[in-house]
C-alpha cells in the first residue's frame, strides 16, 4: 500500500505522520482531530510541499497528488477556539482561602499541627525583639547540665550538654548554647566571630530556653547493640 509522509502542523502541534495515499480527505479530517484537537467541521487544510514556500488549499479528494514530506497545516475556522499554549485563555480553578484553611490534608495544616513557620509558638519566633525574652526560662538552666533539645516538627530530641546561658550579639533575648553529643549542630560555639563556648565543629548550636529540658540525660551509646566482629 502506498503511503505519504507528512508533517502535520497546527497552532500547538507539529508532528510527522504517515497516511495511506488513498485516504479520502473526509476521513483525513477525522484522523487529524485526534492529532491536533480540532473538530473535523472546523478544520481548514493547506499544504506546503518541499518545492514551494507558499501554502495552498487542499482541493483534492485524496492524498494521491500530495508530495512526500509536505507540511499539512491545520487551522481552526472556529473563532472561539482556545490556544492551550496561552494559559491566560485556560479556565482555572481557584479555591477560596477559607476553604483551603479548613482542609486537613494540606501543607498549611501540616505546618499548623507541627508549629512550623508562621504557626510556630509566638514566644519562640525568630522575630523576637525583646532583649529580656526567655529570661525566666533561662534562670532554670545552668552551664554543665545535661539536656535534651526538642527537634521542631518531630518527637525526636537531641542530647547534649549546656555550654552557654545568656544574651548574645547575634539576636536579642536569652539563648542556650548546647554542645551536642553528635555532629548535628550548626557551629563550634562561635557565631559571627564571637566565641561563646568551644566544641568540635558541627557539635554546637544555640536554641531558645523553652526548647531545652535539663536533667539526667546520659550520652547514648549507639554502638552498644551492635554485634562484635
Amino acid at each position: 500500500m502506498s503511503v505519504v509522509t507528512l508533517f502535520v502542523e497546527s497552532q500547538t502541534v507539529r508532528t510527522e505522520r504517515r497516511f495511506p495515499r488513498t485516504t479520502p480527505i473526509s476521513e483525513l479530517h477525522t484522523r487529524l482531530e485526534a492529532i491536533v484537537g480540532i473538530q473535523p467541521t472546523s478544520q481548514q487544510l493547506t499544504i506546503t510541499d518541499p518545492a514551494s514556500s507558499s501554502p495552498i488549499p487542499v482541493t483534492s479528494t485524496t492524498l494521491l497528488t500530495i508530495p512526500d514530506y509536505s507540511v499539512l497545516h491545520v487551522t481552526s475556522t472556529c473563532s472561539t477556539s482556545i490556544n492551550f499554549e496561552d494559559v491566560s485563555q485556560v479556565e482555572k480553578y481557584e479555591m477560596q482561602d477559607t476553604t483551603y484553611d479548613a482542609m486537613s490534608n494540606t501543607v498549611r495544616a501540616f505546618k499548623r499541627r507541627h508549629n512550623m513557620g508562621r504557626f510556630a509558638d509566638n514566644a519562640s519566633a525568630m522575630s523576637i525583639d525583646n532583649e529580656d525574652e526567655f529570661v525566666e526560662e533561662a534562670q532554670n538552666i545552668n552551664v554543665g547540665q545535661r539536656c535534651e533539645v526538642a527537634w521542631p516538627g518531630s518527637e525526636l530530641a537531641r542530647r547534649g550538654c549546656v555550654r552557654f546561658v545568656g544574651k548574645t550579639q547575634f539576636r536579642q533575648g536569652y539563648w542556650i548554647g548546647v554542645e551536642y553529643d553528635e555532629p548535628v549542630g550548626k557551629n563550634n560555639g562561635t557565631v559571627d566571630g564571637t566565641v561563646y563556648f568551644e566544641c568540635a565543629p558541627l557539635h554546637g548550636s544555640f536554641v531558645r530556653p523553652d526548647k531545652v529540658t535539663v536533667g539526667d540525660f546520659p550520652e547514648e551509646d549507639f554502638g552498644s547493640d551492635l554485634e562484635e566482629m
